[in-house]
């Protein structure tokens, strides 16, 4: 009886051994199967995210995409952010204090990184405060062009002023604020370093925004400049961009079909 009982639980036990093993088999398949389907969260790299000061140059790199590649770059909240934009890199300067999210993505791939703006103004070596110039007056020349990546469509977005200001190395500075497939573009100053820092000479400023990649439809397409809200749409058929923008001064759009 006892050999029997023996026996019995020997059997139960590899029965529920085997009951075990076959679960855990499922759930580590289902969790592949779930991992292949999500999107790849990556990470993005930043020369500093703390202690950052206004108007202070901050790199940032999305190293899993490669160097050459249209990355879209954003900043949450996007109003005091300006993003020039390099492949896989993006130096951004914060025009006010606050916590911010950059935001990097590439085709499947997108990552993030939470930086921390404080309320002194950047100045490297002392000397004079830097000027932020107001675009009062100003008018934005938007240059569209198409971007084409692995078989994926986008548009890329060139700025540039119709005044001059002064520095070379002056920047432009605005933030995008992307809202699903739409699109709102807020210019806010232009950054004008302090004379020790100042390369001589007066230019148009001017920078852009690479949006990759976008979906066939209608789009919302809106710029702020100097206290005007500029509103627009447009529509992507395949390859084809085609906008509505009924405005020929204050913000200007060329061309408006783009094949």
């Amino acid at each position: 009886m006892h050999s029997l009982f023996t026996n019995f639980k020997s059997e139960n036990m590899k029965t529920n051994i085997l009951i075990v093993a076959f679960a855990t088999l499922l759930l580590g398949f289902s969790s592949c199967k779930k991992d292949e389907n999500e999107p790849k969260l990556q990470g993005v790299n930043a020369s500093k995210t703390s202690d950052i000061k206004k108007g202070e140059p901050v790199n940032f790199t999305f190293s899993q995409a490669p160097e050459t590649s249209p990355v879209q770059w954003s900043v949450l909240p996007g109003d005091d952010a300006q993003i020039n934009a390099s492949g896989n890199t993006a130096s951004i300067l914060f025009s006010n204090p606050g916590a911010y999210t950059v935001k990097a993505i590439y085709g499947a791939l997108n990552g993030s990184v939470d930086v921390i703006v404080d309320d002194s103004v950047y100045n490297p070596g002392g000397g004079d405060t830097p000027v932020y110039e107001s675009l009062t007056g100003d008018q934005i020349f938007i240059t569209v062009s198409r971007i084409d990546s692995m078989g994926i469509s986008g548009l890329d977005f060139h700025y540039i002023t119709e005044k001059k200001y002064d520095c070379l190395n002056h920047t432009l500075l605005f933030g995008n604020e992307f809202n699903g497939q739409d699109l709102k573009v807020v210019f806010n100053a232009v950054f004008i370093p302090s004379d020790e820092y100042c390369t001589p000479g007066e230019d148009y400023a001017s920078s852009g925004t690479a949006w990759y990649p976008i979906e066939d439809g209608s789009h919302s397409f809106e710029v702020f400049l100097d206290g005007n809200t500029y509103t627009g749409s447009f529509v992507k058929s395949g390859s084809t961009y085609t906008f509505n923008w009924p405005y020929n001064s204050g913000v200007t759009i060329t061309p408006l079909v783009i094949n």
